[in-house]
């Protein structure tokens, strides 16, 4: 669903179909913001978190047997919620 920011000021029942598809909000039909559902919000966030953690274990996995300042592939690992 597309909206102007004008329509939505004047129409805020226009939220209640958050739950059916994002809503995408226009200035000078221009996207500028989407308001999504609060549940798919906190999934987003989720994936891109788990995909951040999964990149710097790859990385830290790729080094083989330099040093890890310290620690070892497993511990750091752990450390970062995939133990």
């Amino acid at each position: 669903m597309n909206i102007s920011a004008t329509q939505l000021k004047q129409q805020t029942y226009l939220l209640d179909h958050v739950k059916e598809e994002d809503i995408i909000i226009t200035k000078r039909d221009k996207p500028f913001a989407v308001v999504v559902d609060i549940d798919r919000y906190k999934a987003l966030i989720h994936d891109a978190e788990q995909s951040q953690r999964d990149q710097k274990l790859q990385a830290l996995s790729s080094l083989g047997s330099y040093s890890l300042g310290g620690k070892g592939y497993a511990e750091i690992k752990a450390e970062m919620g995939n133990g």
